[in-house]
């Protein structure tokens, strides 16, 4: 017998002592009349199962209950149980049979239809799922787990204006921190704005962010992108310094458009000091390098070398090694070089094979940057990799 086989035959178990008790409530000459036409359904339903026709046993099992307070919990827990192993569509035939049924006390229907709604989820059916939880929103008891589906549902179909709304108002139900959630469905609305062209609209959204979230250093990089692309670079660069007192980890994310920045104002020593704060507030190997190359045009190769070499002794990481090895490479004897080219390949193959950034939450990697994590779906967990195999 399969497992879902099992479990309908445990499931079902209920229905016999129920409808016994019932039956044994009643005179002799109905008993021994509804008994008969019990026993026939009941043996009907299981040698359905047992020849795995399980869409027949369900309609057999359905008939024989009556929806009231004491089968109603045997009707969900097999709804749950079919949702659970994926049978979708026999779960919704499962919930939408309790719904239709007029004897249902408001509260038993309000469960049904939680779990119809849940159903609607696990089938991707997002339009039915959303008007369901719309309505049980206003009851105080589904009214958390409604508004954490709805949310989910914005989120899914990028409508960011509802997801904010709805956030919110979970965050005064549940009594959770939505903050970091709230401010990054903010930066996804000023995203959707500036594609629009509507770059005004989209800085009082990202203001909105900071203002639940101030640590959100998504809504500095946005803000830094208009500034620059509106010319307005001393701007931009207030951003970036905004972004380092943050989270400097952040800095090798934005270290080229900080460059282009100072570019734009012609200022090479503000760009210099820039790099010199982000180094006081953090060592990160990109900043090392960056850093490095500005020595390397002012000093030469040697300093610039001398330099990485010092920071990879304080804080040793294989992006840094890679590029002091490669230095080594251009100045080597003939006879040397080759050693270092398979050094080289070495330790970038060993770089290379690792994730730049990991979700604090599940564990996932990746090379690049996700706001949200593609494996959990959580907000700002993806963080760069700190220490030797990363920044």
């Amino acid at each position: 017998m399969s497992d879902v086989l099992f479990y309908l035959v445990v499931l079902m178990l209920p229905i016999a002592a129920i409808s016994g008790y019932r039956l044994g409530r009643r005179g002799r000459k109905s008993t021994s009349s509804s008994e008969g036409g019990l026993s026939r359904r009941y043996f009907v339903g299981l040698n359905y199962l047992l020849n795995e026709q399980p869409d027949k046993a369900i309609d057999t099992f359905v008939k024989m209950l009556e929806v009231d307070s004491e089968t109603v919990e045997t009707h969900l827990a097999l709804g749950n149980l079919f949702r659970k192993r994926g049978e979708v569509d026999r779960a919704i035939r499962l919930h939408q049979n309790l719904i239709a049924r007029p004897s249902l006390s408001p509260e038993v229907r309000n469960l049904s239809l939680l779990e119809l709604g849940l159903d609607y989820m696990a089938a991707g059916l997002f339009d039915r799922a959303e008007s369901i939880f719309k309505e049980l929103r206003t009851e105080p008891k589904h009214k958390a787990v409604s508004l954490q589906q709805l949310m989910f549902i914005y989120q899914q179909t990028k409508d960011w204006e509802q997801a904010v709304t709805v956030a919110e108002q979970l965050q005064s139900v549940d009594h959770q921190d939505h903050a970091p959630e709230i401010a990054h469905f903010y930066c996804e609305l000023a995203e959707k704005q500036i594609q629009q062209g509507d770059s005004k609209p989209a800085m009082v959204s990202l203001k909105r962010a900071l203002q639940f979230d101030p640590n959100c250093i998504r809504a500095n990089i946005i803000r830094s992108d208009i500034a620059f692309n509106q010319g307005q670079f001393k701007q931009a660069i207030k951003y970036y310094r905004e972004m380092i007192k943050q989270n400097s980890a952040f800095v090798p994310e934005i270290i080229e458009r900080v460059a282009a920045t100072y570019q734009q104002l012609g200022d090479t020593k503000g760009y210099q000091s820039f790099l010199e704060n982000s180094l006081e507030s953090g060592e990160s190997p990109t900043v090392v390098l960056a850093y490095a190359e500005i020595l390397r045009k002012q000093k030469g190769d040697r300093v610039a070398a001398d330099f990485i070499a010092q920071q990879l002794q304080q804080k040793p990481s294989l992006k840094g090694l890679l590029k002091l090895i490669e230095m080594h490479i251009e100045h080597a004897q003939p006879s040397a070089r080759p050693s270092l080219e398979i050094l080289f390949d070495i330790v970038n193959r060993s770089y290379q094979s690792k994730a730049a950034y990991r979700c604090l939450n599940c564990g996932f990697g990746s090379k690049a940057l996700f706001w949200q994590c593609p494996s959990c779906k959580s907000w700002s967990s993806v963080k760069p990799v700190v220490g030797l195999e990363g920044e």
